[in-house]
């Protein structure tokens, strides 16, 4: 009698205590059915790499994936910090200081700048016989979760990254058609090929060309033509020689072209991407006899 009447003049309390305990049976409820509150931890999807350019020492890009949500409140997340590794090795870190919300039950995204060490890239791929890696990327995201406070939430996924190629330079034709005694041209042309869909500019081309002991002639035409399609495209540069040089070299071109040699070297300066990323140097060369040039030269006409 005394519990009944303790329990009817606290009507309010017994309610309380009723739905305090439905909260805690719930909540232990939804504790374990989401194993131990994992379920609901957030996690990475969808991870792309975008590209922006490439030089012989490093990529550069962004790092682009999807944070889901998997609780059903909002997820303020104040900062992160993250890094990039391959086969264990950290080739890249960073952080973000600009706060985030991702809603309850749904989809944010993330934009990491991302910087590749491109000789280490290539040297995993090489060992592994492949011409992939597989880039580990380790987000540590600092969040203040409702009614538990600051946390560390530690978030990783895994991109299969190809390894680009850089752009091919060399030469696929040299017209020594042009020679006289008083003035003398070649015209060397040069085969550009982009194996990336990543467009780049050729700024300028040093050459030396050299026919035995009788011409040597070295110079630089500036140039600024942009490959923007992934191919092959040809590009001409001209190469002038001095008057004085030309009596020899045409005799031995006419008369002797069989034991004539010759021999082509350059390096053309490439930029690949936007304006401030940082020049590349490529090689070329070529080499044999003006009868070769001939025949080369012929052929291309024919064509």
């Amino acid at each position: 009698m005394a519990a009944t009447s303790s329990a009817g003049r606290h009507p309010v309390v017994t309610t309380l205590l009723v739905l305090v305990g439905l909260l805690l049976v719930g909540g232990g409820i939804a504790y374990f059915a989401t194993d131990r509150g994992r379920a609901l931890l957030p996690t990475l999807e969808q991870p792309t790499l975008n590209i922006s350019h490439i030089t012989r020492e490093q990529i550069k890009g962004q790092f682009l994936v999807k944070l889901r949500n998997h609780a059903p409140i909002d997820l303020h997340i104040d900062s992160l910090s993250y890094t990039a590794r391959v086969d264990g090795k950290q080739l890249a870190q960073g952080q973000k200081a600009r706060p985030l919300v991702v809603k309850g039950n749904a989809l944010g995204s993330l934009e990491l700048p991302l910087e590749l060490n491109l000789p280490q890239l290539k040297q995993t791929a090489k060992t592994a016989q492949r011409d992939c890696v597989t880039v580990q990327l380790r987000t540590m995201l600092y969040a203040d979760l409702p009614g538990v406070g600051p946390q560390q939430i530690p978030v990783e996924v895994r991109k299969r990254v190809y390894i680009p190629k850089l752009p091919k330079i060399e030469v696929a034709d040299v017209d020594i058609t042009k020679l006289g005694l008083k003035k003398g041209e070649a015209v060397v042309t040069l085969r550009v090929t982009n194996y990336e869909a990543i467009p780049f500019t050729v700024k300028q081309v040093n050459y030396r060309f050299q026919v035995e002991d009788d011409l040597d002639v070295k110079g630089q035409e500036t140039k600024d033509v942009t490959f923007k399609k992934k191919g092959a495209e040809l590009m001409p540069i001209h190469v002038k020689f001095q008057p004085k040089s030309m009596p020899k070299v045409l005799f031995k071109t006419i008369f002797k072209p069989k034991k004539t040699d010759y021999k082509l070297t350059g390096s053309a300066t490439v930029t690949a991407g936007p304006a401030n990323a940082r020049d590349a140097t490529m090689q070329f060369n070529n080499s044999g006899t003006v009868k070769e040039l001939k025949k080369l030269a012929k052929g291309a006409k024919e064509e």
